[in-house]
């Protein structure tokens, strides 16, 4: 097991503390400053390491990640010389260059897929988790924020209430992750659904189901169409109980 990984796992333990917060941080520079000719691949390896953690922790158990990340990000990285470490136009650990290419790289998974084991599902849930946690801390003056997540979580809603009707199984994982959304970034992307966020190229369209409404993006009547098919879901099939467990 790396450093990197041992101080990670030391986060998601119940008692961890301020203390071990503080002590990733401080890992966390120390190995950048050890590498600033091969700092593009410690942030690979590092970032990579965040969600191999972050996969085995589910969101409530979290806590501590999430401060560490906090506090990484506003940490600046330096050389032995004491010049800012930079990595692909930002700063480390500012802009936190790379961690948003690792995140995209792990978010290739099909949350509907039926042959996925229960312990793939278990670390989607959990990834899911960690970034619409981060994305409620990110700035939303920002929408290029290093935590801002949002449009993940509009690809999780548009796959649970805007496409063709789903199995229960698919339906069920689908709309488990929407409610993961809500309940730890609900507040955020209500907001940006407020405000209109829209999204360059086909990125935020809307789903099959959708497809005349012409959405670019968060929109007022997106989160309605979100909550009333969230509704729909918990009226159609209220006598299961997978899909009342998924809907909370």
């Amino acid at each position: 097991m790396s450093t990197i990984t041992y101080v990670l796992e030391g986060l998601t333990e119940p008692n961890a503390t301020e203390n071990a917060v503080a002590e990733a941080v401080h890992t966390f520079n120390e190995r950048a400053k050890s590498a600033p000719f091969s700092i593009g691949d410690f942030l690979w390896e590092a970032f990579n390491a965040v969600f191999d953690v972050a996969g085995c922790t589910p969101g409530e158990r979290q806590g501590r990640l999430l401060e560490f990340l906090g506090q990484l990000q506003q940490t600046t990285a330096a050389d032995a010389e004491g010049r800012p470490l930079r990595y692909e136009g930002g700063f480390v650990w500012e802009d936190m260059p790379s961690f948003g290419w690792v995140a995209r790289d792990r978010w290739n998974f099909d949350i509907c897929d039926p042959s996925a084991i229960p312990q793939d599902r278990s670390k989607w849930e959990n990834w899911a988790a960690l970034l619409a946690k981060l994305t409620s801390l990110a700035r939303s003056d920002n929408p290029q924020h290093p935590f801002d997540f949002s449009l993940f979580g509009l690809w999780t809603m548009r796959t649970a209430f805007e496409g063709a009707p789903l199995e229960t199984a698919a339906l069920a994982s689908a709309v488990k992750h929407a409610d993961i959304w809500v309940r730890y970034s609900g507040e955020r992307l209500r907001r940006l659904c407020r405000d209109g966020r829209t999204f360059q190229g086909n990125s935020g369209v809307a789903g099959s189901k959708y497809a005349d409404r012409g959405w670019r993006g968060f929109s007022k009547e997106r989160w309605t169409a979100w909550r009333d098919e969230l509704r729909a879901a918990r009226d159609r099939h209220g006598d299961d109980a997978v899909i009342q467990d998924a809907c909370g």
